[in-house]
């Protein structure tokens, strides 16, 4: 018996390895269109296409730019990433890959390649290298500012409406007369002039605006260096760079706490955050410690995050994070803790409600083979994501009725097989191996399974139990690789 299930599992490693294999030759084969947008550069082009390959290096797409644009070799160029966040640029090594750091986009980004103007897009700029090793943006800091300007005179000339009264303050501190009425008008007075930071004392409030705001550009970032809080406007910006450099000075740590309701926009200030403080240690330049850190990202999101009656993408832990720093002030290393994780919900879930991501990307993206390794059913056919139940509702006390069963499979805007395949190069990127990916994915299907298995009392004794479905056994068994009768004995032995 043992030297069959050996060999099984044997087989089935060898049918994974295969696949994983073809799967892997595929990516590294197939060709990308990356459209870098040469802005200034080159006047009149919008956007340049240019054809890459997974292992394809900025530095050789900056070659392919350089001969097709017909721009001045003399000059050093780089290749800068726009991520849908605040539109900020971060700058790519000349050794990094921008098909792997375009395949971690979100598929409405991949989707969305026909906006011309959008500030939004996630896309590749060209940018022009200093000799002191800086970055040339063109522009000063009033024309990236120029739309907020116009709208100011518009308001002088008596184009636009004048806002009643003064300007609210950006510090709540200082409110005349501090009620709930009167924080509340403050805020909804800033956030309708798009200022959506603001201060009470050290404390910064942030209300999600949902949409797109240029503030977060590298223009920002020079903009808040080294300044003491409260003397330009509210931005989270300034509060990392307090912390930063109050670390420096005073030679203690510093600790910046997140909180608010969900969908509050947590999981963006972070991101702002690291990306702030990696700014200030490399100028400019994605370290590969951040990189690490936001590309740990969508691991995170897959294992921790689920649809919740509120919200499509909620998180479902904690998350701390602890970057070092050098005496100098640059990044040595970081490290990420989670915490709190919803540990109830991979086998209840309430009305209108999902498990974690995970298990959709699975059982949506995994390949003909994956799903005969791995043992996979349709998502319907477990216990532990078919808990959908249908909500009653009473009008009189003998009255009732139910409603008819939603549909939580699926989200609207939701591509599984890309979330899938994003999370699988997103485990590559952070350093999992095949072999290891294989175990938890066999680990994964394992849980839907043992979710699945029915119990009853065996006939003549009242404190036993057994398996009414034991067909299941086998398949948990070759998936967790442990022997059939040690797991029947731990599934209907009570430990004492």
């Amino acid at each position: 018996m043992s030297l069959q299930d050996g060999g099984c599992s044997y087989a089935s490693s060898a049918n994974m390895a295969t696949a994983s294999g073809s799967m892997r030759r595929r990516l590294e084969d197939q060709e990308f269109s990356l459209r870098v947008y040469p802005g200034a550069l080159a006047e009149g082009t919008i956007y340049c296409p240019v054809s890459a390959r997974k292992n394809t290096t900025a530095a050789e797409a900056i070659e392919c730019l350089i001969e097709r644009l017909r721009l001045d070799r003399t000059k050093c160029y780089v290749l800068a990433e726009v991520k849908e966040f605040g539109g900020e640029e971060w700058i790519l090594n000349p050794g990094d890959c921008p098909v792997q750091r375009m395949m971690l986009w979100p598929r409405s980004a991949l989707e969305n390649r026909s906006g011309l103007g959008s500030g939004d897009d996630y896309r590749f700029l060209l940018r022009e290298k200093n000799l002191d090793g800086s970055i040339h943006y063109g522009g000063s800091l009033q024309m990236w500012l120029r739309v907020t300007e116009e709208r100011r005179r518009m308001v002088e000339r008596g184009f636009l409406p004048q806002p009643a009264g003064s300007d609210p303050p950006s510090d709540l501190c200082t409110l005349p007369e501090l009620t709930e009425r009167a924080i509340l008008e403050s805020l909804r007075a800033r956030f309708r002039q798009e200022k959506i930071y603001t201060y009470i004392g050290s404390i910064l409030i942030v209300i999600n605006p949902f949409q797109f705001l240029p503030i977060y550009n590298p223009k920002y970032v020079k903009l808040y260096d080294n300044h003491t809080l409260g003397k330009l406007e509210p931005h989270i910006y300034a509060v990392a760079d307090v912390a930063y450099h109050a670390m420096l000075q005073r030679r203690r740590n510093q600790c910046i706490v997140i909180s608010g309701e969900s969908g509050s926009g947590k999981t963006q200030s972070t991101n702002f955050l690291i990306h702030h403080l990696t700014a200030l240690s490399q100028k400019g330049f994605a370290s590969g410690v951040e990189q690490i850190i936001l590309g740990a990202g969508p691991v995170l999101e897959a294992f921790g995050n689920a649809k919740t009656a509120h919200n499509n993408n909620s998180s479902r832990f904690g998350k701390f994070i602890q970057v070092n720093y050098q005496e100098s002030g640059t990044v040595r290393g970081a490290y990420v803790e989670k915490y709190l994780l919803e540990k109830s919900r991979l086998v209840y879930q309430e009305h209108n409600e999902r498990n974690y991501h995970v298990f959709y990307y699975l059982l949506a993206g995994a390949s003909e083979d994956e799903r005969k390794s791995f043992h996979l059913l349709k998502p319907e056919e477990y216990h532990y994501l078919n808990q959908m139940t249908k909500k009653s509702h009473k009008h009189h006390w003998d009255n009732y009725y139910e409603s008819e069963l939603q549909d939580c499979f699926t989200v609207e805007g939701e591509d599984l097989k890309h979330d899938f395949e994003r999370l699988q190069l997103a485990m590559e990127m952070v350093g999992f191996l095949p072999t290891t990916r294989k175990q938890i994915f066999s680990l994964l299907s394992a849980i839907l399974h043992l979710g699945n298995i029915r119990y009853k009392k065996k006939t003549y004794r009242d404190d036993s139990i057994d398996i009414c479905n034991p067909e299941v056994l086998p398949i948990v068994s070759e998936l967790l690789e442990v022997k059939e009768e040690m797991l029947l004995e731990a599934l209907t032995t009570r430990k004492r």
